[in-house]
């Protein structure tokens, strides 16, 4: 009997932005805790960088250096693991990760779920907080700290469109580390070595630091859903990121991880969809 030539990868990744995606926004957290007002913060120590022509997340970085001199080294490696545990993640998170793999066994078994993170913010928050363990991987920006745990530089900023370059190695199976993982991207991998094809993936986030990534997946033949907060609504987050422009996402939700709610609804609809376009590939491949 023919069988198909699609090549089967026995894997979905389920790839994560973590500030207001799991959790409150966590450098609002940090700033409380230095007694330091967000909104004064960013119109006076981030928007001046932001008209000045910086990089956005390059900008709040060097504004959080300069508090934290400015406070006496007050921002340090500690805090910010400390703010991860003290970071309130949203509705039922934690009992997320196995009700999408159970979705996923249900419809195809042995269909291995991955979860990964990927922040533009510290990488060391979401590291700290009691659901890292069930992430493969955590990638964000991250400092480089002096010998008593101050923060003095970045050692690596992930800025908005960098994102892309994280997925397409995610998917090609390639090392996001080192000083030659940014050309890495390029290289040509056979679809046979991929880690995970795009329409395996599924990108879930929360606004403008994850357009293009929405972009990337949608347009590869994966599944993006938006999320906002509580007290916003679907309206005017896509009215604000001008997020239905081509279809960037298949769904905007609350970020509500409850068993009935939108968003839980829309992951598991996504995983399942999914797990039966792996379990066509296997029949495909006379498994």
């Amino acid at each position: 009997m023919p069988h198909a030539t699609n090549v089967l990868h026995d894997r979905i990744a389920v790839v994560f932005d973590f500030d207001l995606t799991l959790g409150e926004g966590s450098i609002d957290v940090l700033l409380r805790t230095l007694d330091v007002d967000p909104d004064e913060f960013r119109s006076e120590w981030v928007d001046p960088l932001d008209a000045a022509g910086w990089d956005h997340a390059l900008a709040r970085f060097k504004a959080l250096v300069d508090l934290s001199e400015r406070l006496d080294g007050a921002v340090t490696r500690e805090k910010l693991e400390q703010v991860g545990r003290d970071t309130p993640l949203y509705p039922e998170v934690e009992r997320m990760f196995d009700r999408i793999r159970n979705t996923a066994q249900a419809v195809a078994e042995g269909l291995e779920v991955e979860f990964y993170v990927l922040t533009a913010g510290f990488v060391e928050v979401p590291c700290g907080t009691p659901i890292a363990h069930e992430f493969k991987a955590i990638w964000g920006s991250a400092g480089h700290y002096a010998d008593d745990g101050r923060l003095v530089f970045p050692r690596r900023v992930v800025t908005y469109p960098e994102k892309v370059r994280y997925l397409l190695q995610l998917a090609k199976g390639l090392s996001v580390d080192g000083a030659d993982a940014p050309a890495d991207v390029y290289r040509d991998v056979p679809q046979e070595r991929w880690h995970v094809p795009f329409d395996q993936m599924v990108y879930v986030g929360d606004g403008a630091s994850d357009l293009p990534a929405f972009d990337l997946v949608e347009s590869r033949g994966g599944i993006a859903i938006g999320v906002f907060g509580p007290g916003e609504s679907a309206s005017g987050w896509s009215k604000g990121h001008d997020v239905h422009r081509g279809r960037r996402v298949h769904n905007l939700a609350c970020a509500d991880y409850r068993e009935d709610a939108e968003l839980m609804r829309s992951l598991c609809l996504a995983v399942e969809s999914i797990a039966k376009l792996v379990a066509l590939r296997r029949l495909g491949c006379g498994e």
